[in-house]
């Protein structure tokens, strides 16, 4: 049975339900299922990555949960989702024991609630719990988690759980779902008008559109980007996710913290954005089956972002800042620290703040679908610096000062000229006094500053780092600042990438066809820190393609029962790179794919579920054959799902009949591709009573 089971809904079903009907479904998307070892990024990386390890608070302890020196000690986080997921609790225990997390005892650090009585088990949900509870306990370790599991995914029943949070008071509540906006929405934004919360939601992922609660003005929406780092987890760079939800709300009216930000009457969502993109997704652990595996799954979508910005919420609020929903408090803190992006993006406090996702788009509606410098309607006003964002939205009577680079990646040329990097030391709370600065690198690169001591008062200071590789470098590597003043020290880290050839490309793979051989690969594990500009494609030896811009290439006019071995090489900017793994193949004249689709009932009630079995043969049983299949009402109105068959030849896929589907006769017709055979398509009928 396929990983993502396809699952139909027949257009217009909700016509004449009332908005609190509306069913909201988690933004969750599964890059891979890896079973008994995690994959993706762990929390080890994330902290990496968005400067946690740079805080006053610890991640990790010797003692238990309750230790004061905790990130996010003494908050609570209440996630709210739909359905139940019965081994919540014990999954914790496993994820926290795999990444040295300290353990979050069920009954005092974790506690589940179901206001509505026990709701049925929902696989789908179960693993967004277990992103949700996970994630939100990586960030902010010291902080007690309360589980509120709504009957069902209504909207009224979801909001009915958000009330329950606030009333066992929960400091921040995060919303890893949503639904489509309706014309009455901003009469139901006083859930989340609350003098104690703060309320974090997922923006959605299906790319630029708006959803609700996230366009709720009182609610941080929280978008996607794509993140990468190097093998250390430091940041190297972010882009905007394709699936970032965003855009202007049709029906809430602009607050007053976007004021400046963006030139729309309308609320604009996200507001701030976290990394998303399901190929640069988290390890989540859940042993309630989903479509038959658990385990470990890689994991990705906005829903990854909403409980960690609760987390940094919580971290924030333990170190005794006061920030709740009311009067848009958590807002107007979030935007305040995004000060100077509206005239200037390019300005303090915003630039040590935030990470500006200034690359990427969710859709093909013009400049509201394009992120760029500052705020904009894909990743508001971008992903955390947390060293820097969570001391300033934070109350403190300690001056203190913030270190930044600018930029904080460079390229620098083998043997070549040096580049520079500006440090910039910021005044926090008042501090005003002599700051000395020291530079650790690796021995492959030189770098000096054009001063070691910095005078900072209201105005911030400066050095200039100046970097020079040497001729033998290559790869990337991290400079350290370190900036001291009397016991207060911080740092800021400038990735140098000099280039070098790539790796080898990876993963060639030679399919057979009828006097061809079609070619696949996928690209080299690094760059060298050139971009590729093509590959060389070679057949037995010498070369019969040279820059090839894709990652494919067919070789035709073969002959039949002939074995050739080809390889594939990768360029840039620097020179080829060291020839892939080796593949042969044996052209021979292909076979047709046979495809039978059944149904377990010829016909089907309202209100129930069909289950559709593709088989396709050749004439054996043929695993691994995308299907999609296509569902046609008799109105002909269509839905779709894809899957992948088994090695018994077949996937099986679950349409849902809602309670007001159109009676009559429906066509499910499937096409079924592999590569080596040609196509096949079959087709069958069933009644909806």
């Amino acid at each position: 049975m396929a990983l993502l089971l396809a699952s139909f809904a027949v257009p217009g079903a909700f016509a004449t339900k009332g908005p609190r009907d509306i069913e909201a479904h988690p933004p969750i998307h599964i890059k891979r299922f890896s079973g008994t070892s995690p994959s993706g990024y762990g929390p080890q990386t994330i902290w990496t990555a968005y400067s946690f390890n740079n805080l006053a608070c610890t991640h990790t302890t010797t003692t238990d949960w309750t230790d004061p020196n905790l990130c996010g000690h003494g908050q609570t986080i209440a996630v709210v989702d739909a359905y139940d997921d019965p081994n919540i609790a014990s999954d914790l225990q496993t994820f926290d024991s795999q990444y040295g997390l300290p353990s979050c005892p069920a009954g005092s650090c974790f506690v589940k609630t179901e206001p509505q009585g026990t709701p049925k088990t929902n696989s789908g949900w179960a693993l967004e719990m277990s992103l949700d509870v996970e994630w939100a306990h990586s960030i902010a370790p010291g902080a007690k988690i309360i589980l509120v599991e709504a009957a069902n995914s209504n909207l009224g029943n979801l909001l009915s759980a958000v009330d329950t949070a606030v009333g066992q008071g929960a400091q921040q509540v995060s919303m890893s779902w949503g639904g489509s906006e309706f014309s009455s929405e901003s009469s139901y934004d006083y859930h989340f008008n609350s003098g104690i919360t703060s309320f974090f939601a997922s923006s959605g992922d299906s790319g630029s559109g708006v959803e609700y609660p996230a366009a709720s003005p009182y609610v941080i929406s929280v978008g996607g980007t794509t993140l990468d780092v190097d093998s250390s987890g430091n940041y190297v760079s972010e882009s905007a996710w394709s699936g970032s939800g965003g855009g202007v709300s049709a029906y809430e009216l602009k607050p007053i913290y976007q004021n400046n930000f963006q030139p729309y009457a309308g609320r604009s969502i996200p507001d701030v954005s976290y990394n998303g993109d399901p190929n640069t997704g988290v390890a989540v652990y859940d042993s309630v089956p989903y479509f038959g595996q658990s385990g470990w799954f890689e994991v990705g979508g906005t829903s990854a972002g909403a409980p960690q910005w609760a987390g940094i919420s919580a971290i924030a609020n333990s170190g005794n800042a006061k920030l709740a929903s009311a009067s848009f408090g958590t807002s107007s803190a979030f935007y305040g620290a995004a000060s100077g992006a509206e005239s200037n993006p390019q300005t303090l406090p915003y630039i040590v703040n935030y990470h500006d996702v200034t690359t990427g788009s969710n859709g093909n509606c013009g400049s509201i679908c394009n992120a760029g410098l500052g705020y904009d309607e894909v990743t508001g006003v971008g992903s955390p610096q947390s060293n820097n964002l969570i001391p300033y939205i934070t109350p403190t009577l300690t001056p203190d000062f913030a270190l930044s680079s600018n930029p904080s990646s460079l390229t620098v040329n083998a043997g070549g000229s040096a580049s520079s990097s500006t440090i910039t030391i910021s005044s926090i709370n008042g501090f005003s006094g002599t700051v000395n600065l020291a530079v650790t690198s690796p021995s492959a690169l030189t770098t000096t500053l054009s001063t070691s001591s910095v005078s900072v008062s209201s105005n911030p200071g400066s050095a200039t780092l100046t970097i020079l590789a040497a001729s033998n470098a290559g790869g990337t590597y991290s400079v350290v600042v370190t900036g001291t003043s009397g016991t207060l020290i911080h740092s800021t880290t400038v990735t140098v990438t000099v280039p070098t050839v790539s790796s080898a490309p990876q993963n060639l793979v030679a399919t057979a066809g009828n006097n061809q051989v079609s070619l696949t690969w996928n690209p080299p594990a690094s760059d060298g820190g050139s971009p590729i500009t093509g590959y060389d494609v070679y057949r037995n030896g010498t070369e019969i393609a040279p820059n090839i811009t894709s990652t494919s290439y067919t070789d035709t006019g073969l002959t039949n029962g002939d074995t050739d071995t080809y390889q594939v090489t990768a360029v840039n900017a620097v020179g080829q790179s060291q020839p892939s793994n080796s593949a042969s193949a044996t052209p021979a004249a292909t076979q047709t794919l046979n495809v039978v689709v059944t149904t377990d009932k010829p016909s089907y009630p309202q209100g129930s579920q069909a289950h559709i079995t593709v088989t396709v043969t050749g004439p054996a049983p043929i695993s691994g054959a995308s299907i999609t299949l296509t569902v046609t009402n008799p109105s002909g109105g269509t839905s779709q799902g894809t899957g992948t068959t088994n090695s018994n030849g077949q996937v099986t896929f679950t349409y849902h009949v809602l309670k007001h589907a159109q009676t009559g006769t429906y066509t499910a017709s499937a096409n079924a591709i592999k590569s080596g055979y040609s196509p096949g398509s079959g087709s069958t009928t069933f009644n909806v009573t």
